[in-house]
């Protein structure tokens, strides 16, 4: 395989936007419920993550897909970091100024990073094995991840999701950030009371991905409740919604369930998280009538 290399499945210009005054990330590990402090550049990342095998034995470069994500990062940082520039200098109500080329970039951007995680492929793998398919060795897992991530009918359907909904931007003006995870696209079902990683495409179910820690996007969809809302006639304004204190520890929720394994801030205060992952997999925040078991 040669030399082993580093690749990022969770951009690193995004993770530094969340880093303390030291350059530093607080990392939260929930699988060995540890906390400890890193670069950018150490987590939501693995050894030759993209690398494929078979497109050597090919005569083709391995590392296409690697290469094909770093373009679209260094475009998606530059739109999102005036997105943050306009937020923190503007007030509720103002609109943002997003092209349609802007949308199509970021909108493709969301798609991928929900669908290029290590999250992603072990979902994958789940699933192929419950079809009678078991990807038993790293290079197998990683080949159908290639081919999802390659399926351009796949991604177009999550993009164009994306792109098509209303964009709200809210501001954190708090004392507790907004957090972010190792798979930090996350997705909500319309009466706000579950996160979910399956069944995103459901009627309703809405994107929220913190873009940093003082700003979140939100992206709803024009069907169901958001429809009857006419939620549509906000689309790309600061939410004229006062974000508080409660309201960010219930989004920060979305982190913890999303997450492969490790939960990301700029400061090392991870105790409602905590608490919150001990009630994943119970019926505590299921509708009513409904149980997580059904």
């Amino acid at each position: 395989m040669g030399d082993a290399k580093l690749h990022h499945y969770v951009p690193q210009f995004y993770l530094r936007r969340f880093v303390d005054s030291a350059g530093r990330l607080w990392v939260w590990d929930r699988e060995k419920d540890r906390t400890f402090s890193t670069r950018p550049g150490s987590v939501a990342a693995e050894s030759n993550f993209y690398f494929q095998s078979e497109l050597v034995r090919q005569g083709h470069d391995p590392l296409t897909m690697e290469k094909q994500f770093a373009d679209l990062e260094g475009e998606t940082s530059a739109i999102t970091g005036q997105w943050l520039d306009w937020i923190r200098h503007g007030k509720e109500g103002d609109s943002l100024t997003i092209p349609d080329v802007n949308r199509e970039i970021v909108s493709l951007f969301l798609a991928l990073q929900f669908l290029r995680t290590a999250d992603a492929r072990s979902i994958l793998a789940d699933f192929c094995k419950a079809h009678g398919f078991t990807a038993s060795s790293d290079d197998e897992k990683r080949a159908l991840h290639t081919e999802l991530l390659w399926n351009d009918e796949l991604i177009s359907l999550f993009s164009d999701r994306a792109r098509n909904s209303t964009w709200l931007f809210g501001r954190n003006e708090t004392s507790t950030p907004f957090i972010t995870s190792d798979n930090p696209v996350a997705f909500r079902t319309p009466d706000n009371r579950m996160w979910l990683k399956a069944g995103v495409l459901r009627e309703g179910t809405y994107i929220v991905y913190p873009l940093a820690p003082d700003a979140v996007m939100y992206c709803y969809p024009d069907e169901g409740p958001w429809r009857n809302a006419r939620i549509s006639r906000f689309d790309c304004q600061i939410s004229p919604v006062t974000l508080t204190h409660g309201m960010i520890q219930n989004e920060n929720t979305a982190q913890v369930f999303m997450a492969s394994r490790f939960i990301i801030s700029n400061r090392a205060a991870f105790d409602h998280e905590r608490e919150f992952a001990k009630t994943i997999g119970t019926d505590t925040y299921a509708p009513p009538g409904r149980k997580l078991s059904d």
